[in-house]
Parts: C-alpha cells; structure tokens; sequence
C-alpha cells in the first residue's frame, strides 16, 4: 500500500501536504512532536467518521480491536516505545475512547507492548491487554526524500522530507479491511550535507 504512494505520488503530494512544515532555516527535517500532534489529530478525525464506525451501533456484536504492529519505514530513527506510542494516542484519547464505547468496540494492545510503553513511563490505562481479538489495527511511517541545490552547484543544500502515517482497521474474520486513514506531513531543510 505504502510502496505505491512514495513511489508513485508522495513527492507531488508533499506539495499540498497539510502538515507542512518548512520553515526557511530549518535545520533538520526530522519529524518534530508538533508534526505528530497534528498527524495524531488528522487520523483520529478520520477514524471517528469512518463508515467502519457509522454502521456501528451500541447493539452491534462486540468488536475487540488489538493495535497489532506498527512499523517505522521512514529514514528517522524512531525508538520501538515512540513508534507504539504515535499508534497509542490515535485510539487511547478520551473522546475517542468514548466514541468506540458508544460503538461497542474494545481497544487492545498486545501485553508486550502494555509492558513496553510502562517502562518507558508511558501508560495508556483505557488499552487493556490483547484477549481475543475480532479486528485488528496496523500503523506505518514512511517518508521519501528529494534534495537540490539552491544555487544550481553539484551540492546539496536544501532536502524535503515527505512523511505518510498510515492506519488501516482490518476485520480478521472476513480479512477485509473496513478503514485506512493516513496524514500527509512534509519537512524542508536548508544547509550543507554536513550539517
């Protein structure tokens, strides 16, 4: 899914990308924590009116949805405890919480990973552990870098880096997937390679 979109379209995207955070003497084009908070936000609004949680109802059979891999393809390096984290807040928010109780849905996390995000001071009360699951959400960052030369040299000295975080609830029963929801963020650095 994510292969297609950097190759094909996420550089021409980036361009219009909501997040887009370029600032003309950045540094870096490292994802920053208010890149996150608005990729956070964008896919649960996304989530909260998706047709997986219109059609439900306070009656509909019991869904229990484990958070079951999340997976760093980007070219930042994104400790395993911030990756599970990112993933956490889409579905851990109080609101949302309240939403999926309203659509009879549990949200799991596998115990491993309740045992990951503790260590690193990170709790998520309203995730219980994975027992028996009916559905099963995926997480993914990807990114794809473009660099130039300002000056028309041989040198590099402006980068953009294009973010996707991609989500996508799959119904394990059927393995249909029932919803995917992504946010588009583009960072832009100017500087030396060496910088």
């Amino acid at each position: 899914m994510l292969g297609v979109l950097i190759a094909g379209g996420l550089v021409g995207a980036g361009a219009a990308a909501s997040g887009c955070a370029s600032a003309a003497r950045a540094r870096t084009t490292r994802l920053a924590s208010a890149d996150l908070d608005q990729a956070v936000l964008e896919i649960r609004d996304s989530l909260a009116s998706s047709r997986f949680i219109a059609e439900r109802g306070p009656a509909s059979a019991e869904a229990r949805l484990v958070l079951r891999r999340v997976e760093n393809l980007s070219t930042d390096r994104i400790p395993v405890a911030e990756q599970w984290s990112l993933a956490s807040r889409v579905i851990a928010h109080e609101g949302m919480q309240e939403l999926l109780r309203s659509k009879n849905v549990v949200v799991q996390l596998p115990p491993e990973k309740v045992t990951l995000l503790g260590r690193g001071g990170l709790e998520f009360p309203a995730l219980g552990p994975e027992d028996r699951p009916t559905h099963v959400m995926r997480a993914q960052i990807a990114s794809g870098t473009r660099a130039a030369s300002l000056a028309g040299g041989r040198r590099a000295d402006i980068r953009k880096e294009y973010y996707l975080i991609s989500f996508a609830i799959e119904d394990l029963q059927g393995r249909e997937v029932l919803w995917q929801g992504d946010a588009e963020l583009a960072r832009e650095a100017q500087g030396s390679l060496v910088d």
